[in-house]
Parts: structure tokens; C-alpha cells; sequence
């Protein structure tokens, strides 16, 4: 187990070209292993990345794991919010759906299940726009995400501020719409 070798804020960042970690501080790595070597040293060193995971075995006992793993916690999480970002409310629901259900079937030795070609597919496809920087800063047993940076980022500040404008849609605008998604509801509740 590493210990806290860091108590200094570091800043941080990572970036993605389709899903795929490509650059660290603007540093490109042709060999994601490389990638994965320095931020585990570098987030080892802040003591980042310990946890437990706890599941169900195939054979339906529990299991528990301790682990420590600063690259895959800085990647994922870092991944994760530029897909939400960048992938619209139902591709993170179906991609959640079935990376959950992939984990299982592979856990499970189901690997040449013939879905999982399938689910493989979507979840490559889901990539496609996963690109960008995202801004982290690094502290003892911790780190924040500070934003990221995208071409595709769907919370871009030209069609307005979330909860304060908009440059989309007027105030008529919401009420039509309103009344048009309300109306199985209101002829549901009128038969009663």
C-alpha cells in the first residue's frame, strides 16, 4: 500500500480521443500502459484509488475485495463525467445498463455469449464523441473534478445557462410543450 507521500493540490489533466485515454498534462502516450504506470505513481503518491468492492460470486456467496488502484479510479471517474457531458440522457442510461449486464456476463464466464458482441458494439459506438480534457486536482486521499473541456459538450454555454436562460426555447415554448407530454396523463386521470 502506498503511503502519503503528497500533501500538495496537483493539477491535473486528462484526455480522452473516443473513450480512450490519449495525453496526461498535455503529455501524449502512444502506449496506454505507460499512461496508466505514471497516474498510478503520481496518484499512489496522494495515496488515491483505495477501496472495496463488494459482489456476489457466480456461485451466489458474497465476495469482498480490498484494492488500490489510483489509475483506474483517476480514468474512470475523469471518463465518466465527460460522458456526461458529451452522450445524450439515454445513451448514459442504455450504456450504464449494459456495461452493468457486460460485467456480470464476463464475471460470470460468459464471454463468447454471443450478446456480448452485441453489447459490445453499442458500448464501442457510445465512444464516438467521448472526447476532450477533463481538469482534475489531486489531494491527499482525494481528488475533485475541476471541468472538462469538449467540442461535443451538450452543457455548452451557448444554448444557455442550466436554471438561469435559455436561447433555445421561450416560456410559450415550455408551456405548449408541457401540455402536449401532460395529455396521456390528463385522459388516464379523466376516466376516473
Amino acid at each position: 500500500m502506498n503511503q502519503l507521500q503528497e500533501k500538495e493540490p496537483y493539477k491535473l489533466s486528462l484526455s480522452f480521443i473516443q473513450g480512450e485515454p490519449v495525453a496526461i498534462n498535455n503529455q501524449n502516450y502512444k502506449n496506454t500502459v505507460d499512461a496508466i504506470k505514471f497516474l498510478n505513481e503520481l496518484g499512489g503518491k496522494y495515496a488515491i484509488g483505495r477501496g472495496m468492492h463488494v459482489g456476489d460470486t457466480v456461485i451466489g456467496s458474497k465476495g469482498r475485495v480490498g484494492f488500490e488502484a489510483p489509475a483506474a479510479i483517476l480514468i474512470i471517474e475523469a471518463h465518466r463525467m465527460l460522458e456526461k457531458h458529451v452522450l445524450s440522457k439515454w445513451q448514459m442510461y442504455w450504456k450504464d445498463q449494459l456495461a452493468n449486464w457486460y460485467g456480470m456476463l464476463l464475471h460470470e464466464s460468459q464471454y463468447f455469449e454471443p450478446v456480448m458482441r452485441n453489447i459490445e458494439k453499442f458500448l464501442e459506438d457510445s465512444q464516438k464523441r467521448v472526447t476532450g480534457e477533463v481538469l482534475l486536482t489531486l489531494y491527499p486521499y482525494r481528488f475533485e473534478i475541476e471541468g472538462i473541456k469538449s467540442e461535443y459538450d451538450l452543457a455548452n454555454a451557448k444554448f444557455g445557462s442550466y436554471g438561469e436562460e435559455n436561447t433555445l426555447w421561450t416560456g410559450e415554448d415550455v408551456k405548449g410543450f408541457t401540455k402536449i407530454l401532460a395529455n396521456s396523463m390528463f385522459m388516464h386521470h379523466s376516466l376516473d
